[in-house]
């Protein structure tokens, strides 16, 4: 059958809109008379968006109203349509108020609850950025997040990939330390002695800082004994508090540690040192001044807690200008 112009020219979301209320109360006067409309409009608007769509969506020979195979596949749909058209006007109604609606942010796992209050203030405050969205992981989460832009900037440590297209912006520099538990009395400025005593507890290879470890010992010549691995600070440092594991960590490894009341025994290293650096990572020519922003309210934040919580490893710690 021929559709007519006016039953062809159909306003698709309201149509959705008005389907859905049906959908959902199975009765065309209730559904008229949530949404503000009358009777014979509803009816119109599913007549059309029947036609638009070329099937039948109710069986209206039942009562209350039952949706057929096309209904049903309607339905599932026309919600992800409209939830999407929802989140799209709730951005556009943000992008009238600020130049960005939405900061997104990924941290290293380890100072995530260090960085997360002051950022949140900062963004919101200080730049006038309605939201912000903050994610935590591993460094190599951080490289994916940047390619595909699922993130704005990475708050990330010694970045393992192709920087030609991003801008990297230093936050600080910091040493390793042995990390021992609190009543080990036995030598520190021997590594093989007090392998003897304790083994070693350290990230997994997975992670870049393991990786790292792994190439500075390697380089050092040293094959230490192992008895754990982990991808996260806490597990390595939970294995430290046992009494019988120590570890190789950075001042930024231990602030939740030392924060939750972990006691914790920390010497400088027995053998060659090694650093990693904490940078903030950006697409080159994106943002204006806000990555450098971020970055230097992220120095802060970690300088003043590491004063505060590790004051003698901080003094060795480096905070580019």
């Amino acid at each position: 059958m021929k559709k007519t112009q006016a039953e062809s020219d159909v306003n698709l979301l309201r149509a959705l809109e008005v389907f859905m209320a049906v959908a959902d109360s199975r009765h065309v006067t209730a559904a008229a008379a949530a949404l503000g409309m009358t009777q014979s409009a509803v009816s119109q608007q599913l007549k059309k968006l029947e036609w638009a769509l070329d099937a039948p969506l109710f069986n209206r020979a039942r009562r209350p109203l039952e949706l057929t195979h096309a209904g049903e596949i309607l339905r599932r749909r026309a919600f992800r349509i409209l939830s999407e058209v929802e989140d799209l006007r709730s951005e556009l109604r943000h992008v009238q108020s600020s130049s960005i609606p939405i900061l997104r942010v990924a941290l290293l796992a380890s100072i995530a609850t260090t960085l997360t209050p002051g950022l949140l203030d900062m963004v919101r405050g200080g730049l006038g950025i309605p939201e912000l969205s903050l994610s935590a992981g591993l460094a190599t989460d951080h490289q994916a997040a940047l390619n595909d832009r699922s993130i704005d900037i990475a708050i990330t440590s010694d970045p393992q990939f192709d920087l030609t297209d991003y801008t990297c912006t230093p936050i600080l520099e910091e040493p390793f330390f042995l990390v021992l538990p609190t009543d080990y009395d036995g030598p520190t400025d021997d590594i093989h002695a007090l392998s003897e005593r304790l083994s070693l507890v350290r990230f997994s290879a997975d992670a870049p800082v393991g990786r790292r470890t792994d190439q500075h010992l390697q380089r050092c010549r040293l094959n230490l004994p192992r008895s754990m691995e982990a991808d996260r600070a806490s597990m390595v440092v939970a294995g430290v508090i046992t009494g019988k594991c120590y570890a190789i960590l950075t001042p930024s490894l231990l602030i939740d540690a030392i924060a939750e009341g972990m006691a914790l025994r920390i010497e400088p290293l027995p053998f060659a040192g090694f650093k990693r650096a904490i940078v903030a990572i950006h697409r080159a020519g994106e943002m204006g001044d806000i990555p450098a922003q971020v970055a230097q309210e992220s120095r802060r934040l970690l300088q003043q807690s590491l004063k505060r919580l590790l004051p003698r490893a901080a003094d060795h710690v480096i905070y580019p200008a």
